[in-house]
């Protein structure tokens, strides 16, 4: 296995292959060992990577197929329909509605669909390489041991020792708030606001400490003597949404495939306060939030989507294969599952779109 998920999960098609053994060896770290009894409607399958999926007023679902460059439209009692496709080989997903107006992200740009027509809304990828919001963030060992520091493996693979954040964008999840569109961006580690076309940065995810464990050691080429050293990992926000109280609730995945480190966090958007909600999730990859502060959280690598009730209790809502984004609109939840299936050459695409009654 590669190191580089030691320091994050750049990229979801990184880990395909780590997937299926990850998955088992996770399992028993989810909410609840009970199973839970909400069963899946099919809305769409055979997708590739859809990670996103939004739904407005008039139950019109939008989802994407992320890898393939696709944004679909789906009406009810109606065939789906790609709505959008990139050009270059673009990621497409962080799908988010306000009446009829779809927000997404095709690359590194915000886009606007609206009667009908695509248009640019805002330049994520360039605001990071001019601001770099989590440029002062420091990741990596923490006051290591000299002996820790000198024996720390070096090269592409290796997670580095230390350092500071780097310039990279990789947007992952959009919410729209009183106009304005908040944007989880998973490289910069960064919640972004955009309103009227202009970029700020309303959050700096923290960097999230992991004491190094024998096992994490030995899973990752890790020097022995560096055990018990704390690395501190990239905060990773993989989704946003809305939440009562004008609080922004964010998914994070710091770690990428370590078990386990998956949080929910409140981001206060006028001052960036930050608040840990719940920790000790398996990859937290998307949200929904309910306006009495009741989460649903899926857990990639866990394989369900939990519920999270606002005293801090916790449930497993659904079993589901990959689940990846999630979303609440009247009594139904909406998923996407089977997220990274049949990435691989040979293998047909596996990932669905699919709704739960709540």
């Amino acid at each position: 296995m590669s190191n580089r998920p030691f320091r994050r999960l750049r990229r979801p098609a990184a880990v395909v292959a780590a997937v299926s053994a990850l998955a088992l060896s996770v399992s028993t770290l989810s909410a609840s060992s009970a199973a839970a009894p909400a069963q899946p409607t099919v809305i769409d399958k055979g997708l590739v990577s859809p990670l996103s999926v939004a739904v407005n007023d008039d139950n019109v679902v939008y989802y994407s197929a992320n890898f393939a460059g696709q944004l679909y439209r789906k009406a009810p009692g109606k065939p789906a329909k790609v709505v959008y496709q990139s050009k270059g080989g673009k990621e497409v997903g962080a799908i988010s509605t306000v009446g009829k107006t779809v927000y997404f992200v095709s690359g590194f740009n915000l886009m606007k669909l609206a009667k009908g027509k695509v248009t640019k809304v805002a330049a994520l990828g360039a605001y990071e390489k001019e601001n770099n919001p989590d440029a002062e963030v420091s990741y990596g060992l923490v006051d290591p041991a000299a002996e820790c520091l000198e024996a720390w493996p070096t090269g592409d693979e290796a997670p580095p020792a230390q350092y500071t954040g780097i310039v990279e964008a990789h947007p992952y999840g959009t919410a729209v708030v009183n106009g304005t569109v908040y944007v989880a961006d998973a490289a910069a580690n960064a919640i972004l606001a955009v309103k009227g076309g202009k970029i700020t940065t309303a959050a700096v995810l923290p960097a999230v400490p992991v004491e190094i464990t024998e096992e994490l050691a030995t899973q990752y080429g890790i020097p022995e003597v560096c055990i018990g050293e704390t690395y501190n990992f990239e905060g990773v926000p993989t989704d946003v949404e809305a939440g009562p109280e004008g609080m922004l609730y964010v998914s994070g995945l710091p770690g990428g495939e370590i078990p386990g480190k998956g949080y929910v966090a409140t981001v206060d958007p006028e001052s960036g306060e930050t608040t840990e909600l719940a920790s000790g999730l398996v990859a937290a990859a998307g949200l929904a939030v309910l306006p009495n502060g009741t989460v649903y959280v899926s857990q990639l690598f866990a394989g369900e989507i939990t519920k999270i009730a606002p005293n801090g209790s916790r449930s497993t809502f659904a079993g589901a294969p990959l689940p990846s984004a999630v979303e609440v609109k009247g009594k139904k939840l909406y998923a996407t599952i089977n997220v990274l299936a049949g990435l691989e050459p040979g293998q047909k695409p596996g990932g669905k779109v699919v709704s739960y009654l709540r």
